[in-house]
C-alpha cells in the first residue's frame, strides 16, 4: 500500500471555494479557544469534511472537495 504524506492543517485565515450544484461556497479556516474550526455560512465545523457533508448530504471527502489536497 502506497504511503500517504502527511497532511498539514491549512493555517487560520486560509479560504477555499467551491462550486456545487450551481451554487458557490466559501470555507474558511478559522481559530477559536486553540483550536482549527472550519467556517461556512454561518457555521463553525471541525473537519472540513463535516462541511462538505452539510452540503451534499453524504459522506465527503473536504480535503478533495474544498482542494485543499493541492495545498
Amino acid at each position: 500500500m502506497p504511503k500517504r504524506k502527511p497532511r498539514t492543517l491549512p493555517k487560520p485565515g486560509s479560504a477555499f471555494k467551491r462550486e456545487y450544484q450551481g451554487k458557490t461556497y466559501n470555507l474558511s479556516v478559522v481559530e477559536h479557544d486553540g483550536r482549527v474550526l472550519y467556517r461556512m455560512k454561518g457555521e463553525s465545523f471541525n473537519s472540513p469534511s463535516a462541511a462538505a457533508k452539510s452540503l451534499t448530504n453524504h459522506a465527503v471527502n473536504g480535503w478533495v472537495f474544498w482542494g485543499m489536497d493541492k495545498t
